[in-house]
């Protein structure tokens, strides 16, 4: 019998191994070149790595539109939230060595951390704080433009209103990671920028990634922010100095540093010889926590056509993509754009940065890359992307369109202007101060001063008028200030920010 069995296995046909897909430098740079011009992005870094090597490692267009310094693979970018997944390597490593476990409480490690549900006060963990489950929401105004005080930024954050119960949902925020990279610091003996520079960027060779603004601003090659205004504008701002959101999205980096983020990600958390990141802390990682529920907001970077399932792990976004597990984070500044995904199976991986924002084009490239890397049929991602973004501008007007039907016309304020001037408090908003000069009204909260123009009734369209070189990102959102009046026909409070401030008696 068993010669018999032999004889057929020598007569059956031999099937050739399917070759390994070839991705070609010509194909990655005419997908960025289209890329470019298709989104009006003046430049662009590139880098993937397959099996462990960098195979592309290239920048494009230009650091500055309009000038001549190209953009290189040295050039440097802020990576925004692609930073998440070093705050949450920074805790593996310390997992790994004892010091703290995924679900210990935070506020055993943090006093200052507290949270306005008390169940979420109790419990929440880091492994909730890294998976997005905390029951808050973003409330990013408040290091956005209210607070630069990291300890502050935190209380506030928690003081704020919770949105969803706690661990029911994932809801994106950033001030867990901000929290998440203090620990880090504090058990480091430091603060989070210098943890991650002596437990990873020097490590993994990353010689030109920071962790702060003036670092990153500090590099001879360093590219230059783009807004894409709602009017097709594109203008040259500063850089975002949000260093006090920290292990949120502070790094700054290069296309070739990052190659060796994505080796070391790919290769279970070694570079060459160096163990840097636990492998089976990695392992954690990558795995999933929560479900993502790919619409809203997300659903330009899950399709339908190529996710069939989202979750986040901790600090990664944990999905599938057209068929393979893929382990990804994009990154979204008000001048830059960034975007890393990886299929580990494949030991395959791509970050992409780019200068302008609002902007598809990182997803567009890391995408595109994958398809010809995986040998997948071709998407047209640029396609599916720009009739994203042109359904996206197409929101921002009908919404204007169905704010100004909802005006009641010939309507006036119940007060005269100067009897809504005064301050108004938030126990986490802080306060707004709301000011009366030649009959108009200016509210001023945090870094913003806001004109007060009147919409109909109480309720005024707040006008972002300074700082100058900020509110320009502002032109997408419609802001009201509505104020409350009390049974005495007098002012008790206004809502700015979908925040409720309550007067102060007798003070302007």
């Amino acid at each position: 019998m068993r010669s018999l069995f032999a004889l057929v296995l020598a007569l059956a046909p031999v099937r050739a191994a399917a070759a390994e897909p070839v991705l070609e430098a010509k194909d990655v740079d005419a997908v960025v070149e289209s890329a470019l011009k298709e989104f009006q992005a003046p430049g662009a870094a590139v880098v993937v790595v397959k099996d462990d090597k960098v195979i592309h490692l290239k920048g494009y267009g230009v650091r500055r539109l309009g000038g001549d310094a190209a953009v290189t693979p040295d050039t440097v970018f802020p990576i925004a939230s692609c930073s998440k997944p070093f705050t949450a390597a920074l805790l593996a490593q310390l997992v790994d060595a004892g010091k703290l476990k995924w679900d210990d409480r935070v506020s055993d490690h943090l006093d200052l951390f507290r949270l306005s549900d008390p169940l979420a006060d109790r419990e929440v963990t880091f492994r909730d704080l890294l998976s997005h489950r905390t029951g808050m929401p973003r409330h990013d105004m408040l290091w956005v433009a209210y607070t630069a005080d990291t300890s502050d930024l935190i209380r506030r954050w928690g003081r704020a209103k919770s949105s969803t119960s706690f661990r029911s949902t994932w809801e994106y925020a950033n001030v867990p990671f901000t929290t998440a990279g203090v620990v880090a610091g504090k058990l480091n003996g430091s603060d989070w920028a210098a943890a991650a520079k002596a437990r990873l960027f020097d490590p993994l060779g990353m010689a030109s990634t920071s962790g702060t603004a003036k670092a990153g601003q500090a590099a001879a090659d360093h590219a230059t922010p783009h807004y894409r205004g709602f009017d097709r504008s594109i203008t040259p701002i500063i850089w975002d100095d949000i260093d006090h959101a920290g292990g949120a999205g502070c790094i700054n980096s290069t296309a070739r540093d990052m190659g060796n983020w994505l080796r070391a990600q790919l290769a279970g958390g070694k570079l060459g010889d160096k163990d840097v990141i636990p492998a089976r802390q990695l392992k954690e990682m990558h795995s999933p926590q929560m479900v993502v529920k790919t619409d809203g907001a997300f659903a330009p970077f899950f399709p339908a056509k190529s996710t069939a399932y989202a979750s986040y792990g901790l600090g990664w976004f944990v999905h599938d993509y057209r068929g393979h597990k893929c382990v990804s984070h994009g990154g979204t500044l008000t001048g830059f754009r960034a975007q890393c995904m990886m299929i580990p199976e494949k030991k395959l991986g791509v970050f992409v940065a780019c200068n302008l924002r609002p902007s598809a084009l990182p997803e567009v490239v890391t995408k595109s890359v994958l398809d010809r890397a995986l040998g997948l049929p071709l998407e047209d991602w640029v396609k599916f992307h720009k009739e994203g973004f042109a359904l996206a501008e197409l929101n921002v007007i009908n919404a204007r369109v169905k704010r100004d039907k909802e005006q009641k016309k010939d309507t006036k304020p119940s007060l005269a202007p100067e009897k809504y001037a005064g301050r108004y408090e938030d126990r986490a908003y802080g306060t707004a101060v709301v000011a009366e000069a030649d009959g108009k009204l200016m509210l001023r909260w945090g870094r913003l001063a806001l004109r007060l123009d009147h919409y109909h009734f109480d309720t005024f369209t707040a006008v972002p008028v300074e700082p100058r070189d900020e509110v320009v990102s502002f032109d997408r959102t419609t802001l009201d200030v509505r104020f409350r009046l009390g049974t005495n026909g007098d002012v008790e409070g206004l809502t700015f920010l979908e925040q409720d401030f309550r007067r102060e008696a007798g003070k302007k």
